[in-house]
């Protein structure tokens, strides 16, 4: 994805890479110059790093000390698979953005991915900055008032802020699906739409 890690256009999916595997991206969404370096040390987890340039924003709220410099941003991304495909069930899995950085673009998804021919459909519930658009009341508010509540503390990074993950009033579902073009275990290109839940 744009974002980084493994995903359709923007948004995460229960996709992975093979196992041992390392890769690189980068992508100009504007505002956002983002570099990402992509790890899979096994096939049921990713890692990943990136490094944002945010074009419209000042280095430091400094204006003369920023000069022309422009904020900088590092993140850190891990996503996790509960459950592998089979011919019934889709792959489903659970990941967290942003979780030792400023939280600029921290938050928290659960998302299934399902095959079917030439086809690869998405369906994911976000938290955080994926709980824009349609967003709907928080599901695990009713399980426990303190899910209701989130924090966006963003501060110089570095500190991993456990107790906002999965939490804040609202959540919103994304989807996506991908129509290959040829037989999907070739990969090749491939046709994608998305419904993006980025609260921007």
């Amino acid at each position: 994805s744009n974002y980084g890690s493994v995903g359709a256009i923007k948004n995460p999916t229960a996709r992975f890479l093979p196992e041992g595997t390392i890769s690189f991206s980068w992508s100009h969404l504007d505002p956002y110059l983002r570099g990402s370096i992509i790890a899979s040390p096994f096939n049921w987890m990713e890692a990943s790093y990136q490094y944002t340039d945010i074009n419209n924003k000042l280095y430091s709220p400094v204006a003369s000390f920023s000069g022309g410099q422009s904020f900088k941003d590092k993140s850190f991304d891990v996503k996790f698979m509960l459950l592998k495909e089979t011919k019934k069930i889709p792959q489903i899995a659970i990941g967290l953005r942003d979780i030792a950085g400023t939280s600029n673009f921290s938050g928290e998804y659960i998302v299934a991915s399902k095959n079917i021919k030439n086809f690869d459909a998405h369906l994911g519930l976000g938290w955080g900055t994926l709980s824009g658009g349609n967003s709907i009341k928080n599901p695990l508010c009713s399980r426990q008032t303190s899910f209701c509540n989130r924090t966006f503390d963003v501060g110089e990074g570095g500190n991993v802020s456990t107790d906002s993950f999965f939490r804040g009033e609202n959540a919103a579902f994304y989807g996506g699906i991908e129509w290959y073009l040829r037989d999907i275990r070739l990969n090749g290109s491939r046709l994608v739409l998305e419904y993006d839940s980025t609260n921007y």
